[in-house]
């Protein structure tokens, strides 16, 4: 009997135990989250290590931030958690946020992308002689590794290149563009300037021609145009139908993948017979209408073998071509007004309907053209225009060879010599 009433005892003992021990598992006191981002990371683990909570760090990098102090927290504060739980807090990492970066060295644009990348505004870019290449940081305030504050501005000078006597052109033709316009700034070129004016399939916007040519003896002023070729997959040249009749005309647009937009029919005896202008002539994007000006009698009977389709032949609208007359000082079509300084006086004209292209005609739309000639690269109009609505006006150019291009909506659209 005396050992059964032992047995009870020690059985009542572990009973006992074991609900002491369930009962403080199961009533595990959660503790609430302060928030403890602005504190510093020494008082901020301090604080959840006395409420008996676990930390972690990880960096961060917060400009806006003193260097050391928590940032983020994870949970955020105002949660419940029990008691052990790990706090992650993200600490803002002195070194990296407030050290001044090396631009020295690097490209213009490189070293103010770099800047703004860390939260640092570049205010003043000066423009110094100096041996470095021309476009390269040379000196940058506050120097490489200074502390900043929490914001900062900086000052960058920029490389001019060298001051002396005339260089020789080096030959970049076959370079890509970007090849081309970075060796002609390290050789002490100011201002490159770009034109498209070729086609090629294989090796898009590669330089084909330089103007002034390599082995030119240049000083760091002179302006150096660069030709280039566009892709060959989305323009294309507009064939030479001049002198052609209708039918021969609107052959070679299809074999070119180009539609036949609207036909204007003239009977000028000073001029030859079949097509006489062209718009848009040179370079054109794919699947584009070509207008046409067709000088003498064209027979749209249905008897005649023109190969037009229908809606080709609504196009064909007899009378006089689309010149205004009522704008004596816009030179005819085909024709130029010489100036005494040696410039010509050229006519510009587009209309959406004539070239077929009925989105313009339902939405406004930006007109850009660009002028390349022996004056450089310039954009002598970059307007926006209503939905249909015409633009006539004339262009001044200089030289024997002037480049047109003209860009819808930011998008290139046709390119021409005059």
């Amino acid at each position: 009997m005396a050992r059964v009433l032992v047995l009870v005892l020690v059985a009542g003992g572990l009973l006992a135990v074991a609900m002491v021990t369930t009962g403080r598992y199961l009533s595990v006191t959660d503790v609430r989250l302060p928030d403890v981002r602005g504190m510093t990371y020494a008082s901020a683990s301090a604080s959840l290590r006395d409420a008996g909570l676990r930390v972690l760090t990880y960096p961060e990098i917060d400009t806006s931030a003193a260097p050391d102090t928590v940032v983020s927290q994870t949970p955020p504060s105002g949660s419940l958690v029990r008691l052990g739980r790990t706090v992650s807090l993200g600490v803002n990492a002195a070194a990296e946020a407030r050290q001044m970066p090396t631009l020295e060295g690097l490209p213009e644009r490189d070293a103010i992308d770099r800047a703004d990348h860390l939260g640092l505004s570049v205010e003043r870019v000066v423009y110094v002689t100096s041996e470095r290449p021309s476009g390269l940081v040379v000196a940058q305030r506050p120097e490489a590794g200074a502390s900043l504050g929490s914001s900062a501005s900086v000052t960058v000078e920029v490389s001019r290149g060298p001051v002396g006597g005339p260089f020789e052109l080096p030959d970049v033709r076959g370079m890509t563009l970007e090849e081309a316009r970075s060796l002609l700034q390290e050789r002490g070129v100011r201002r490159v300037d770009a034109v498209a004016a070729e086609l090629s399939f294989d090796r898009p916007h590669t330089v084909t021609d330089q103007r002034p040519p390599a082995g030119t003896e240049v000083l760091s002023s002179t302006p150096v145009t660069l030709v280039y070729a566009l892709e060959g997959t989305r323009v294309i040249r507009v064939p030479d139908v001049d002198g052609a009749p209708l039918w021969q005309a609107q052959l070679e647009l299809r074999a070119a993948q180009l539609a036949l937009g609207p036909v204007h029919l003239i009977d000028d005896p000073t001029r030859p017979a079949g097509v006489v202008e062209v718009r848009p002539s040179g370079y054109t994007v794919v699947g584009s209408a070509v207008a046409l000006v067709v000088n003498g009698p064209v027979d749209v009977s249905p008897e005649a073998d023109l190969g037009l389709d229908p809606g080709d032949l609504s196009a064909v609208t007899p009378g006089a071509s689309d010149v205004d007359e009522d704008e004596p000082e816009v030179p005819e079509p085909g024709t130029t007004a010489l100036q005494p300084d040696g410039s010509r006086v050229i006519p510009f004209r587009f209309d959406p309907g004539q070239f077929g292209l009925a989105a313009l005609t339902r939405e406004p739309y930006r007109l850009t053209l660009v002028v390349s000639d022996d004056g450089g690269e310039r954009t002598v109009l970059d307007r926006e225009f209503e939905p249909g609505e015409s633009v006539v006006t004339s262009i001044r150019v200089l030289g024997d060879e002037p480049l047109l291009q003209t860009f819808i909506n930011g998008s290139f659209f046709q390119a021409w010599r005059p």
